[in-house]
Order: structure tokens, then C-alpha cells, then sequence
């Protein structure tokens, strides 16, 4: 699994419908694995990068290499696309591409704090101008924290887990203290499960992610030409669920159609060379305004 290794790029292109001559945005640029495929798979196109990490954005640079002239780079929330477009002078573009979730170099970068395999500083900011996680447990709740973990991870032990974080949290300095919170009241056969929840939902609210979602779709939605493409990965059932009803609701407003009926999953062949892609969930609408 590597920034090179982008998740169901064909179903990615298909879907986006790529033209010559149209624009397309990626607006989870990332480590640029989605940009470079689609580039690939349509150079007479153009395409815009956005990303509010400005480490994955450098990184895509190198990896979109002698393609960057063919695309713009831009850092900053994907909340924001429409004010980043119109700073491009563009103003509706043919496809529009999120795949939500941690990038690899966040999850494998230990300075980040994003992953409980490595020990690091609690920060686990998608954007260095955001609240750090260890900001984030100083200043919160019992019941907030319970919350977090339930809503967005749907944790084992959740009650627990948040009490032992709030009583620690003045003392809780590395993602390996969190996970020893979580190794202690978990069964050891779960132990790499729970983490794996308990990290993803302390990300989630960090970050801010499922608002940044709801809001992100509906700007992107406004940025569409008539007949253009929205498409979707998720990894979590919360993201999934907000997607779903976005779809579904401007259906009923028919001011889009859904194209994919049911949610789309990655093959088997791809989950065994991607491991990263078990989760992931893709849905697409265009719009019909």
C-alpha cells in the first residue's frame, strides 16, 4: 500500500466519465494517486488537486512528476472548493472526486501521531492549523469523549475507555499511551481491533470530518455542471451513511441521479494487493439540474 497504490481507480474512471477538455477535482489529492491514474487515463483533460495537508500535497508533486503542469495543485479544506475554483478563474467543472479517510503517509509518518503501530506525539491534525488531539483531551467531557468513541468508532468498551482517557488525559503524552488505555480493558484478541476504532475516532473529531463532509458534498454540488460527476469513497459507516442520504435526498429533489444503486465495493484481487481497500465504499451521482 503506497501513494502510487490509490483505491478502485478503475471504478474511479469510470464513473468520473473523464473528456478531453473538461476539468476534474480531486478533492482529496492526497499522496496524488487518484490525480496521476486519472491524468493517465485522460491527458487531453485538466484537473484541479486540492488537499489541506501540505506534506501529502508536496509528495503528490513529485509523484504527479511531469504531469504538474497539467494540474493545479492547491492547498486547502476541501470546504472551501468553490472559492478555490472561482480563484482559478473556473467556474463549474465535469467531475468531482473525494476519497475520505487517512492517507498512508499520515498513518506511517510516527511525528504525525496518526497510528497506534507507531509511537508518536498526540497531534493527529489533518491540516498543521488545526487543535492538536492532546488539545482536544484537555479540554473535553466524560460524556464528549464517550461520544466520540461510540458515534465514530463504535468502540468496545467505550464508557471505559473514555472515563480512563478523562481521568489521564493531563498525563497522556504518545499514541502509545492511548493505546495502553486501550490494551488494558480490551481482550487481547482484540486488542488491534479496538485500536484501530478507538484511533479512527479520536481522528474523526479531531478533524472534524463527518461536518466537513456534509458541508464539502454540498459545495462540490454547486460546482458541477449540468451532467457532471460526483464520486465518493468512504471507509466508515458514519461517512458512508452521509454520503448515502446526500445522494438520495437531491435524487428526490431531482436535481441528481444516483448511479450506483448499490454502493460499490473493491474486488477480491484488489483487497489482497491493497489491504487498505477492504473498507472502502464507493458511490456516484451526476447532476441534472
Amino acid at each position: 500500500m503506497t501513494y502510487h497504490n490509490p483505491v478502485m481507480v478503475a471504478e474511479v474512471i469510470t464513473y468520473m466519465r473523464l473528456q478531453p477538455d473538461n476539468i476534474y477535482v480531486d478533492c482529496t489529492a492526497g499522496g496524488g494517486g487518484h490525480l496521476l491514474r486519472m491524468i493517465e487515463a485522460s491527458p487531453e483533460s485538466h484537473f484541479v488537486g486540492i488537499d489541506w495537508d501540505p506534506e501529502a500535497l508536496a509528495h503528490a508533486r513529485k509523484v504527479l512528476g511531469q504531469y504538474t503542469s497539467d494540474c493545479a495543485i492547491h492547498e486547502g479544506n476541501f470546504i472551501d472548493v468553490g472559492l478555490i475554483l472561482k480563484g482559478l478563474h473556473i467556474e463549474q467543472v465535469s467531475g468531482i472526486l473525494f476519497d475520505f479517510g487517512v492517507s498512508y503517509h499520515q498513518v506511517t509518518t510516527p511525528s504525525r501521531g496518526f497510528s497506534y503501530d507507531y509511537d508518536g506525539p498526540l497531534y493527529m491534525q489533518m491540516s498543521p492549523g488545526l487543535p492538536t488531539l492532546k488539545d482536544r483531551l484537555e479540554t473535553t467531557s466524560r460524556s464528549e469523549l464517550a461520544h466520540v468513541l461510540r458515534a465514530f468508532g463504535d468502540v468496545r468498551s467505550y464508557r471505559t475507555i473514555a472515563e480512563l482517557l478523562y481521568a489521564q488525559r493531563k498525563d497522556l503524552e504518545t499514541t502509545g499511551d492511548i493505546r495502553a488505555i486501550v490494551e488494558q480493558v480490551t481482550p487481547k484478541r482484540f486488542h488491534k481491533k479496538n485500536c484501530r476504532r478507538v484511533f479512527q475516532a479520536l481522528r474523526i473529531w479531531v478533524n472534524d470530518e463527518l461536518t466537513n463532509i456534509s458541508t464539502g458534498l454540498a459545495e462540490a454540488f454547486g460546482c458541477l455542471k449540468n451532467g457532471g460527476r460526483l464520486v465518493t469513497i468512504a471507509y466508515h459507516s458514519g461517512e458512508d451513511r452521509i454520503i448515502k442520504r446526500f445522494l438520495r435526498g437531491n435524487r428526490t429533489r431531482g436535481v441528481m441521479n444516483v448511479l450506483t444503486k448499490k454502493v460499490i465495493r473493491p474486488s477480491e484481487d484488489e483487497i489482497q494487493t491493497n489491504p487498505r481497500a477492504r473498507s472502502a465504499r464507493l458511490r456516484a451521482g451526476e447532476k441534472c439540474v
